[in-house]
């Protein structure tokens, strides 16, 4: 059954891979970065665990690549490395609270950023510090509205069964 689950999130990444090529790009115009990618790879680092996170992300990511025609592989290492972070904020006790949630889908958001920006930088494109500066405030705010809506739907077939509010009630 759990087998089920992964083509499931696999599947639903594709979906919102077709989402983010056809609907969320034409936001990029108004200052809005949703990046519905970076948030299923992150719920599903979360819920799955880091071989999957890894393993979608680069396979997501080399899709995303060929698909748009951007650098090759700079999206595959970019959700990759997310997958990572998210999977190493897991490790720390960052489970199960959505406020935890909040802030690890926070810190990728603004670790990807950083990470994209300094690697078209290093291929000779140009950077424009003010746009960085806005995408840095905007990304995290729109990923976290995002991460309300994707977090429910990955969260189905989650092994242990983890619940978006406090797991251990008595602990605290």
């Amino acid at each position: 059954m759990k087998t089920f689950y992964k083509i499931l999130h696999f599947f639903i990444l594709i979906i919102c891979l077709l989402l983010q090529i056809v609907f969320f790009e034409y936001f990029k115009s108004f200052s809005l970065n949703f990046d519905l990618i970076l948030v299923v790879v992150i719920a599903v680092t979360l819920f799955d665990g880091l071989f999957w996170g890894l393993l979608y992300g680069f396979v997501i990511g080399l899709i995303l690549d060929l698909a748009v025609g951007d650098i090759v592989g700079i999206s595959a290492f970019i959700y990759s490395l997310s997958a990572f972070v998210a999977s190493r904020l897991v490790t720390e006790e960052f489970r199960y609270r959505l406020l935890n949630y909040l802030f690890i889908v926070f810190l990728v958001t603004e670790i990807n950023v950083l990470a994209v920006n300094l690697i078209r930088y290093l291929f000779n494109f140009n950077g424009n510090l003010l746009r960085i500066g806005l995408e840095m405030i905007t990304a995290p705010v729109c990923n976290i509205i995002l991460m309300f809506i994707i977090f429910p739907v990955i969260k189905i077939g989650a092994r242990e069964g983890a619940e978006l509010e406090f797991k251990y009630k008595d602990k605290i």
